[in-house]
């Protein structure tokens, strides 16, 4: 599955080692592949929550 939306502030948090590399997380919709499927799931639903409460960690990453 390739990446719909942008790369959130949240998902550099969870990976601040290749957070200028866009291709690194590419070929996932949430998280990238230092994270195993758990913590991609997780990261997912902490997306999912920070959008719903308009937290600026669920906004694009610059």
């Amino acid at each position: 599955m390739s990446r719909t939306e942008p790369i959130t502030r949240l998902e550099v948090a969870a990976c601040p080692t290749h957070r200028m590399d866009v291709k690194h997380y590419a070929p996932y919709e949430v998280g990238c592949a230092c994270l195993s499927e758990v913590r991609r799931n997780e990261l997912a639903q902490r997306l999912a929550q920070a959008r719903e409460e308009g937290n600026p960690l669920a906004e694009m990453a610059e």
